[in-house]
């Protein structure tokens, strides 16, 4: 079959789309400061993450919290108890792959975390009375919004007779006259 460039035409079509994205990976040192001084440290998790992102230009800002629970050991390692600290961060992601077509009324910022907040190590300063903690967290995000497409379309109304939902058809290679 040979088309004719009067028998193609073009649409654009409004649609929802990534308009732009990025991930971070960050480690962060954080204090903890326990009632008793610390013999040992027992043990030390992350939890209750929550986060919040707000699209600036050209990059996304998350702000978020979570807890970092330290159990140690204190009084020469014959009682325990847990510290319990709730920490913020925030985070300033820049954006990759970024559409200035993108309508900036509809926009959207959609976080995944890639890496929940987890705890590396947890370890005793010099004088013994805190406990420094290694965190790491990996944060992406989207911005979605309404772009155009353009698609090429062919003005089938002379052709009738053709079928193209055939279910054994094969895709041929079509000539365009100008």
């Amino acid at each position: 079959m040979v088309l004719s460039s009067k028998d193609l035409s073009y649409r654009e079509i409004m649609a929802n789309a990534v308009c732009g994205r990025g991930n971070k990976y960050a480690q962060t040192t954080y204090t903890v400061r326990p009632s008793h001084r610390p013999s040992t440290i027992g043990g030390c998790w992350v939890m209750n993450h929550v986060y919040e992102a707000e699209l600036v230009g050209d990059y996304v800002e998350v702000r978020g919290r979570f807890d970092i629970n330290v159990w140690y050991s204190y009084n020469g390692n014959t009682d325990t108890a847990i510290a319990k600290e709730t920490v913020t961060y925030t985070e300033q992601i820049a954006l990759r792959d970024v559409d200035d077509a993108c309508v900036r009324d509809s926009r959207e910022v959609r976080v995944h975390v890639l890496q929940s907040p987890n705890c590396l190590d947890a370890t005793l300063t010099g004088n013994g009375s805190e406990v420094l903690v290694r965190v790491e967290k990996e944060l992406g995000v989207e911005v979605i919004g309404q772009t155009k497409l353009c698609v090429v379309t062919v003005d089938l109304a002379d052709k009738k007779d053709l079928d193209f939902f055939e279910e054994e058809s094969q895709v041929e290679e079509v000539e365009i006259e100008d």
